[in-house]
């Protein structure tokens, strides 16, 4: 027990002095969240657009995608401040600077992840609690104790899937040497398809982001529990066990990568 909480204060040692480091910018740190909400305003304008002739798209109304996509961009907010570095770690490994991980007293894979807390990722949260209020009052959804619990645990879900995806990614690096490519080949498309509700993809594209890459748990199989939405060729409990895949799905992760680790050889650079 001493030992989690001596890395928990570690851990918050470490993200205090990322987080000063990135304020001697704010311009750039302000410019970012700008952006941001800009990209993702953009987004949502053009589900509107797409929904302005046909009203809804997979029996979802412009309100239900909006929700959709603010929760899984407030997921991802939380999953780049703690994992998007993983995907560079290709580049620690080739230039010889992971070393410096595997010489200090601590689990490696606690330092790495520590090394990085990207305060940027707040153009996320204002983005989607606003949209979240929005969509709020216009689908008159009544917030009780029992859905915002069931609402954090999707997103701790959602945080834990996709920062388990970027750990799979990352591993590859310590067999490879390079692996950042693979994000663009898996965690890029799969998160795209969470802009949109899975029903309007074909049957094996549903059942893969649902037990392979479970992507649908990150956004689509909770917000159809909070929408009292259905899940064809799904049971309506699923969107239930999303913490409970999130978990498992990153302990995997978590055990590719140290196993990768133990494989791991410098490259004396």
């Amino acid at each position: 027990m001493k030992r989690i909480v001596d890395y928990i204060q570690l851990y918050f040692r470490l993200v205090s002095a990322g987080v000063r480091a990135q304020m001697q910018y704010r311009f750039a740190f302000i410019m970012r969240i700008v952006g941001m909400v800009a990209a993702y305003t953009g987004t949502a304008v053009t589900m509107w657009v797409m929904l302005y002739q046909f009203k809804e798209l997979g029996m979802w109304n412009f309100y239900e995608l909006l929700f959709l996509f603010a929760l899984a961009v407030l997921s991802w907010g939380f999953c780049i401040i703690l994992f998007f570095h993983f995907r560079s770690l290709d580049t620690y490994i080739v230039n010889g600077t992971f070393d410096r991980f595997l010489v200090r007293p601590i689990n490696p894979f606690f330092h790495f992840m520590a090394m990085k807390f990207d305060i940027g990722a707040a153009g996320q949260f204002i983005f989607s609690i606003g949209i979240f209020i929005w969509v709020s009052n216009a689908l008159n959804i009544q917030w009780q104790i029992s859905n915002i619990l069931f609402l954090l645990g999707a997103i701790i879900g959602g945080v834990l899937i996709q920062g388990g995806l970027l750990v799979f990614i990352s591993a590859i690096a310590f067999w490879t040497t390079k692996s950042e490519r693979f994000y663009w080949v898996v965690m890029y498309p799969a998160r795209n398809l969470t802009n949109y509700p899975l029903n309007i993809y074909p049957k094996m594209v549903q059942w893969v982001t649902a037990f392979v890459v479970p992507f649908g748990f990150v956004n689509y199989f909770p917000a159809s529990v909070l929408l009292d939405k259905g899940t064809p060729h799904f049971p309506s409990y699923i969107g239930y066990l999303t913490p409970l895949v999130g978990i498992v799905f990153f302990v995997l992760a978590y055990y590719v990568w140290m196993l990768g680790l133990s494989r791991y050889k410098s490259a004396g650079s």
